[in-house]
């Protein structure tokens, strides 16, 4: 594996209060990406760096975007379950998330930072927001802790009551997904127009695919979605 794509995996990316995102395991490089553009014409990946890099960008620039496909990466992504409802209308991808069903979920909630908000809103607002969340939390956990003496009950008390807690709470998933379809994901989510807290999230990704395809990045950046 070459050194810039090594440097791209590692701890957690900090995103968010209590977020992260971490890029877990990846299949393939730019040179994938020009020997499965390659193969259409029986040329040869990797006799001429120039020549490939100027494919790249000519795959880039007219629309060619399968060859993009044969990049794939697997994400550990920690965020709010808005943030992950909106990530998750991304379908040309494959999902695992934690499930309330079967677990018990923790008090962790986002608390946005105030500079993130307008400045109608104070800093009694914010606690009040926290107040509610933990409101809500402390029942929910006393309908688990009620339901202990019945384990044929257990689950169905969780999912029911899970229904009380917002969508600020923390939730977990792995993402596997192509580059094109993570471009995709990139130009939407990095958009002014995106909420504030996936845009977040989608610049650390952005980061971590420039570390690892760096000339794809550079003519996808350039010319848009493949």
């Amino acid at each position: 594996m070459p050194e810039s794509q090594q440097a791209a995996f590692g701890d957690p990316v900090p995103v968010l209060d209590k977020g992260a995102i971490q890029l877990l395991n990846m299949m393939g490089s730019d040179q994938e990406i020009i020997a499965a553009a390659r193969v259409s014409t029986g040329t040869r990946a990797g006799a001429d760096l120039q020549r490939d890099r100027d494919l790249i960008f000519f795959l880039a620039e007219h629309r060619h975007g399968t060859p993009f496909e044969h990049v794939v990466f697997q994400f550990y992504v920690r965020c709010p379950i808005f943030v992950a409802r909106q990530w998750m209308r991304h379908r040309i991808a494959s999902y695992n998330e934690a499930s309330a069903r079967y677990r018990v979920l923790k008090d962790e909630f986002y608390v946005p930072d105030r500079s993130a908000l307008p400045d109608f809103i104070t800093d009694e607002d914010i606690a009040e927001y926290q107040r509610v969340l933990e409101h809500a939390h402390q029942f929910y956990l006393r309908m688990i802790e009620k339901a202990k003496p019945h384990p044929q009950q257990r689950s169905r008390v969780r999912e029911v009551f899970r229904g009380v807690i917002g969508t600020a709470i923390y939730t977990e998933f792995y993402w596997s997904v192509n580059l094109r379809s993570l471009w995709n994901f990139l130009e939407l989510r990095t958009a002014p127009g995106a909420q504030y807290e996936i845009r977040q999230y989608a610049q650390a990704l952005d980061n971590m695919v420039q570390q690892v395809v760096p000339i794809a990045y550079e003519a996808l950046k350039r010319f848009g979605r493949a």
